[in-house]
């Protein structure tokens, strides 16, 4: 490929983060590439510390985000013929995930994004949109329908 010899997916433990992973798992075994799974451990923001008190129930969120992303990426990736890695940082998800993709000179980002309906998509910011604006590889935003969970 043009850019480099690394696939990078962003996977983050939701429906849409797995479809990405399973596309960009697609791409990289199409081209004999490495696939990079990386998760951004999503930095608190000034507001959120506030909350002081609620901060270990966030940190538990993110652990279990963290362990759920990995083992999408075990589940998934195990029997295809490809060299993968899981890889975690810290910081906002579309500045980690540009800031990886150069580093490693990738070829492909793969991130996955719902699709949104009405109020939802109007005022939701969805990071893969900066991202496929500001990207020093090719993006691809896998889009997810956003299906609500029946009570």
């Amino acid at each position: 490929m043009a850019y480099g010899g690394v696939v990078l997916a962003g996977v983050d433990g939701t429906d849409s983060g797995r479809v990405a992973l399973q596309t960009a798992a697609a791409e990289a075994v199409s081209g004999g590439l490495r696939l990079v799974a990386l998760h951004v451990r999503r930095s608190p923001r000034p507001l959120e510390l506030m909350a002081w008190e609620a901060y270990p129930l966030a940190e538990q969120w993110r652990d279990e985000l963290e362990l759920e992303a990995w083992l999408q990426c075990a589940l998934l990736l195990a029997d295809l013929p490809l060299e993968w890695e899981y890889a975690v940082v810290d910081g906002e998800p579309a500045q980690a995930l540009r800031s990886y993709a150069a580093d490693r000179a990738a070829c492909a980002l793969f991130v996955g994004s719902r699709i949104r309906r009405g109020w939802a998509a109007r005022l939701h910011r969805c990071p893969a949109l900066d991202l496929e604006r500001r990207s020093p590889c090719r993006v691809r935003v896998v889009r997810f329908p956003d299906v609500p969970n029946p009570v």
